[in-house]
């Protein structure tokens, strides 16, 4: 997987990423070097001192060279993925083929290695994810020292959500999932709400910095009003008059018409602590006004998840300043594109066939481990379906989707050797009778 990562990564080194700019949290950074200011420490990119979350500034603080952070990123996701495994196998959550399926994945799955390649929040945000939901596997399993691993837990999982908010809700049912499967008991009520404080202990220094921006402490950044309301652009039939654009101008016209003119000429004005509030009324109404139309708009997404159209985030390995760079040529990349954008296509319609067989062993077999795998699939195909669908933020799903992919062709490639193990003793049996 080492040899991967570097080979992706070289091929993606110069990619635009657009859709998440590393400038946003440089100022951050700023931020936290002027005492947590909530003024404009950079004039020449005045974004709010809400939007983005902060935990991206504060690795910032270490280094700001390219390539060191996506070293740094790929080092904690190899560690996150040997740990998963290693929980996995420790308590014999895969057969063996199941197993060796899912290594072949993890080795093979250039879309994992795209979506660590360049430097951005999210890469670390989801190797902590997957270090949370392994202690809690593990806390589950073991009653002994489960408090240390519940900590531990906890403190992973709020790191993620200080790199990105995301997540933000997903807490909740993971913690009621442990109740439910440890218990349920005192014992069980006690350590989940362990677990949940253990999360809100590691939000403090984050809401101390938004009441002291805001006059409110906040739980996660200020940009869910303007995802939910741009949303409402990926409509293919435009039936609520929103273009799917940071830009879109009726989100703007609304702004001018409940805060003034105070926003005007600001970066990323509309994902404003103020702003961020009059973009949550406006998504209400609208949805209120079609309500038919938004559930439809709403199917229409999960539709494009179920089915494998959206995909994961396939690189941009021959696009822009990649182009020749590194004297790799054109052909080869746009092949490593095309391979990348099928698997991940592959990858989310075997979630989609494989999921029936890790519900059977969530709720058949009483497995709390893969309750804590299929509800940040749930999460995220669900978050992505009511608000902004795209497909890089849809790849923090890959390692729990590969699972699932590896449990299913496991399973059935055993019940197809053990049936035909059977045949053939049955077959043996009666040889012997007639003779």
């Amino acid at each position: 997987m080492g040899v991967m990562s570097a080979s992706i990564t070289l091929l993606n080194f110069r990619a635009q990423h657009d859709f998440h700019t590393i400038t946003k949290h440089l100022v951050f950074k700023e931020r936290i070097l002027h005492g947590f200011a909530t003024t404009d420490v950079v004039p020449s990119y005045p974004i709010p001192p809400t939007f983005p979350m902060w935990g991206y500034g504060w690795v910032l603080l270490l280094t700001t060279n390219k390539l060191l952070l996506i070293a740094l990123q790929i080092a904690v996701g190899l560690f996150s993925v040997w740990f998963f495994l290693r929980i996995l196998d420790e308590f014999s959550l895969l057969n063996r083929w199941s197993r060796i399926v899912l290594r072949i994945f993890m080795v093979f799955c250039i879309p994992w290695y795209a979506y660590n390649s360049f430097e951005w929040s999210q890469s670390l945000a989801t190797s902590l994810l997957i270090l949370s939901l392994s202690l809690l596997i593990r806390a589950a399993h073991r009653n002994s020292a489960a408090w240390w691993w519940l900590g531990l837990s906890a403190a992973c999982f709020g790191l993620n959500l200080n790199l990105a908010s995301d997540l933000y809700l997903l807490p909740f049912p993971l913690a009621f999932a442990y109740w439910w499967y440890t218990g349920p008991s005192r014992a069980a009520t006690a350590r989940a709400t362990w677990w949940l404080a253990g999360v809100v202990f590691t939000l403090v220094p984050w809401m101390t910095y938004t009441w002291h921006a805001t006059g409110t402490p906040l739980v996660k950044s200020t940009n869910q009003g303007h995802v939910l309301f741009i949303g409402l652009g990926q409509d293919p039939q435009r039936r609520f008059g929103v273009t799917y654009s940071d830009a879109d101008p009726k989100m703007y016209q609304i702004l001018r018409d409940q805060l003034g003119e105070t926003l005007e000429g600001r970066l990323d004005a509309s994902c404003s602590y103020e702003a961020d509030a009059v973009l949550r009324r406006a998504f209400v109404q609208l949805v209120t006004d079609k309500p038919r139309t938004y559930l439809n708009l709403v199917w229409f997404r999960l539709r494009q998840i179920l089915s494998g159209e959206i995909g994961t985030y396939s690189g941009e390995f021959d696009e822009g300043e990649n182009v020749g760079s590194f004297g790799i040529g054109a052909p080869l990349r746009t092949l490593v594109r095309r391979v990348t954008q099928r698997a991940g296509t592959l990858l989310q319609l075997g979630t989609t066939l494989f999921v029936p067989a890790a519900l059977w062993a969530a709720l058949r077999r009483r497995r709390a481990a893969w309750a804590f795998v299929l509800l940040p699939i749930a999460y995220q195909y669900l978050s992505g379906s009511v608000a902004v669908l795209q497909p890089q933020y849809l790849s923090n799903l890959i390692l729990l989707q590969l699972l699932v992919c590896a449990h299913g062709l496991g399973t059935a490639f055993s019940f197809l050797l053990e049936k035909r193990w059977m045949r053939e003793c049955r077959t043996t049996r009666f040889s012997k009778g007639d003779g």
